[in-house]
């Protein structure tokens, strides 16, 4: 079987029409052009040569968003016509690791393959080692941006670099749940009706023009477009909420709030696959409706105590929902088994009802479990207040 590695030198080697000896060994003598670095002033201005590399470590940096807290690679800044250097020592072989971090981890992973071309290993590996790894900045660019920032009682001018490696990563991953969703939509795949999500009001870039290579590695690999999340202030918009007269969940739930997921829900119930992981996808869309419909009980709960006197509702929906018998709420529990029947009811038939002729009936087994789920609920509710 031919290893990515050996499949890749290959196809290059083929386009060049150079052995695989001599299309590595050219190769390999121009790493020493490339620098890793994961913010690049390209971005701003291709005459721009200052970067910085910052430490990727992969785990939560004081709850921001960073470069340091986010898995994603390291950009390399190259000459257009030595993106081939930068690509191989990029490229992600069968175990997901990149030809570059086995050379540094000096493994037998490659060591085959690279003297299987005639060249020598210890040779090849050396020369690619000696891309540059980390240059520190000393001196900023007039065509960089700046901005004023406070610190104590003055403030500090900061040089702004693009960080390219967090804008591709934004990139790849908003294109995977593109994929998602489309597949989640398409009757005729098998990820058909699973749960997706989309995030809309972006904003495409591009970067390089017609030339993306000019800029870096991983913006010509995805072709200099990039994506910018919206950075607006909310649009609240005051929302009317119907006090429920008899039931709150006849008069209040909204079926139109909830069409889609129960939708959702369906197209988990109809798959055939019976595995774990269908049955999580299930309880996650269950778990949607019902914080859906708990977006209602706050609402409520923010009226003014004694609104459901005038109103012919269960004793234990009032409980529930108005804030003139919290402490009922907190105290007793005798209300609680009233509302997961009522609240599973309306689940039920809201399916039902929805779905029509097409829907799934369901067994003891997937009732214990849906009102399970509501109890959880409920007890997690009275731990949040």
């Amino acid at each position: 079987m031919v290893s990515i590695f050996s499949d890749y030198v290959q196809s290059e080697a083929d386009k060049k029409n150079k052995s695989k000896k001599e299309w590595l060994l050219d190769i390999a003598k121009n790493a020493d052009k490339c620098l890793f670095a994961t913010h690049i002033g390209r971005f701003t201005n291709p005459d721009v040569t200052v970067n910085w590399q910052a430490n990727i470590n992969d785990r939560p940096a004081e709850g921001y968003v960073s470069t340091a807290s986010v898995s994603c690679s390291t950009d390399v800044f190259v000459a257009a016509n030595y993106m081939a250097t930068a690509s191989l020592l990029q490229q992600k072989l069968e175990d997901g690791k990149s030809v570059y971090e086995h050379l540094l981890l000096d493994d037998d992973y490659l060591a085959q393959d690279i003297t299987d071309t005639g060249a020598d290993y210890v040779v090849v590996r050396s020369a690619l080692l000696e891309i540059r790894t980390h240059e520190k900045p000393t001196t900023t660019d007039t065509r960089l941006k700046q901005v004023y920032f406070p610190v104590g009682d003055g403030y500090h001018l900061l040089t702004v670099l693009p960080p390219s490696s967090l804008m591709q990563e934004v990139r790849l991953r908003i294109r995977a749940m593109e994929d998602d969703a489309r597949q989640a939509c398409d009757k005729k795949s098998e990820k058909y009706g699973d749960v997706h999500e989309r995030i809309y009001n972006l904003t495409q870039m591009k970067f390089g023009g017609t030339k993306p290579q000019n800029i870096s590695f991983n913006n010509n690999r995805l072709g200099g477009r990039s994506y910018m999340l919206p950075s607006l202030p909310p649009n609240v918009r005051e929302q009317t909420i119907a006090y429920p007269r008899n039931d709150f969940f006849r008069d209040t739930l909204r079926l139109r709030d909830f069409r889609y997921l129960f939708l959702q829900l369906h197209g988990c119930y109809t798959d055939n696959r019976n595995n774990l992981a269908i049955r999580q996808k299930i309880r996650g869309v269950e778990k949607k409706i019902m914080d859906r419909a708990m977006q209602s009980v706050y609402a409520l709960r923010q009226k003014e105590g004694g609104w459901s006197d005038s109103r012919r509702l269960s004793k234990a929906q009032r409980i529930w929902l108005d804030e003139k018998y919290k402490a009922e709420r907190y105290e007793e529990d005798g209300w609680q088994p009233d509302i997961v029947k009522d609240f599973s009811a309306w689940l039920m038939l809201t399916y039902e009802w929805i779905l029509k002729r097409d829907k799934i009936l369901l067994g003891d087994g997937e009732l214990k479990a849906l009102s399970k789920e509501i109890c959880v609920l409920i007890r997690e509710d009275l731990q949040k207040q």
